[in-house]
């Protein structure tokens, strides 16, 4: 693992703090740099001592930009399991202050507004610890193109990708090429007002791996809230052989339903458990979210509800965090017939 000194990374959050990047153009974010004594390399790269890997500045791309297109600085500090996150966070809070909000799609990002700043915590799936500093009028105008521009996504997904209908199979598809900003968020400011739409059981799968990964990954840097983060699919008229309870817990994830008459023969070709209760249950390890994902879209489909019937809701508080919200909204195509690929 790759760390930093504790006064090294003070220093830095101080500086960055202080440091004025203007209208946030490629030039403004390259007079910082070269203000801070950082050496500009080519296509982006920076030089900073004490960096694992330096950093990088970026330009972000805004179709709608009227001027300058503006960028982005990124620096990489650590490399660490999750749990050393918090150590980091602290720091940068004596520093920064308390944070606007946390979000992730898959990974774990802490935000703080500052003025026409936005400074960013990041910790990744793979345990880089990075800042990253941008205008905040750039982050939301792209949040806004990706929210906006949602409703393409169908059009850009092959026939086949559509609906997954092998538990087995949990390979990457055309479903999987979205831009939502973020799956959940937290804070008593809100990451921001979207709510990304969900058109296919493909794109639910993607976004369901991203969450549950990104929930979980939070949950060892930050620790767990006091109840786990329950999914509830149902259809509009809550029968129970369309029901379905995805629950993450620090430990695992459980994916539950009714056993009925109609979902018995599907819940043993997907190997549940019964419980006993009238339920039956199947779990996964936290690191098999794309497992856990694919077979819940699969029974999903499979008991009739990979249509606009279905409806997802969430409850629970699995962050020690205030208003974590999952900020995912299923709006499916096509009917409520089983396709060929459901029936027995």
């Amino acid at each position: 693992m790759d760390t930093v000194p504790d006064a090294w990374f003070a220093d830095l959050l101080t500086q960055l703090r202080a440091s004025d990047f203007r209208a946030f153009t490629r030039l403004d974010v390259e007079q910082v740099c070269g203000t801070a004594g950082w050496m500009l390399q080519g296509a982006g790269a920076v030089s900073i001592p004490g960096t694992p890997s330096g950093g990088h500045i970026d330009d972000d791309h805004d179709p709608n930009a009227d001027g300058e297109q503006r960028a982005h600085l990124s620096i990489a500090v650590a490399t660490i399991e999750p749990e050393q996150f918090r150590h980091y966070l602290d720091l940068t809070v004596t520093t920064w202050g308390v944070p606007t909000w946390f979000s992730g799609l898959s990974e774990l990002g802490v935000g703080w507004v500052d003025g026409d700043a936005l400074r960013t915590l990041e910790l990744s799936d793979r345990g880089t610890v990075s800042l990253r500093i941008e205008s905040l009028d750039a982050d939301a105008r792209r949040r806004w193109w990706n929210w906006k521009t949602q409703y393409h996504y169908p059009d850009f997904v092959d026939e086949d990708d559509r609906i997954p209908d092998d538990e087995h199979d949990v390979a990457e598809t055309s479903a999987d090429d979205y831009d939502a900003g973020f799956t959940w968020s937290a804070g008593s400011a809100g990451r921001g007002s979207e709510i990304w739409s969900v058109y296919t059981l493909g794109h639910l799968r993607g976004l369901l791996t991203e969450l549950l990964g990104s929930v979980h990954l939070a949950m060892r840097a930050l620790g767990p809230g006091p109840e786990p983060l329950v999914l509830h699919f149902f259809d509009r008229d809550k029968t129970a052989d369309r029901y379905a309870q995805l629950e993450l817990s620090p430990t695992e994830i459980r994916l539950r339903a009714f056993t009925t008459e109609a979902t018995r023969p599907h819940l043993d070709r997907l190997d549940f458990v019964d419980c006993g209760d009238g339920s039956a249950t199947r779990m996964w390890p936290t690191d098999q979210a794309r497992a856990a994902a694919t077979a819940t879209v699969v029974f999903l489909h499979r008991v009739g509800l990979g249509s606009q019937n279905l409806t997802m809701t969430e409850s629970g508080n699995p962050l020690p965090i205030e208003h974590f919200s999952v900020d995912l909204q299923v709006d499916l195509e096509g009917d409520g017939d089983l396709s060929a690929s459901a029936v027995l």
